[in-house]
């Protein structure tokens, strides 16, 4: 009866013990990092969007929050 050694894991993909563990360390840091940078980045006050967003109407900007129905309504009073 003939048996062959069995490589762990850890062994066969380096040949190093331990590098499968590290590389998967390194791996989950770097996505890590990624989602932090793109958490940032989405924080940040840097919006297009916003800078080139129309302004209230002058009726309604005293309201902090203002509908979709009543920015209509105000523009088809203003026509």
């Amino acid at each position: 009866m003939s048996t062959t050694p069995v490589m762990s894991t850890t062994a066969r993909s380096n040949g190093t013990p331990g590098s499968f563990w590290a590389s998967r360390r390194e791996a989950s840091l770097n996505w890590l990092a990624l989602g932090l940078l793109l958490a940032a980045w989405n924080a940040s006050g840097n919006n297009d969007a916003a800078a080139n967003a129309r302004r209230r109407p002058d009726a309604l900007r005293g309201y902090p929050y203002v509908s979709v129905r009543a920015a209509h309504r105000s523009a088809a009073l203003n026509r």
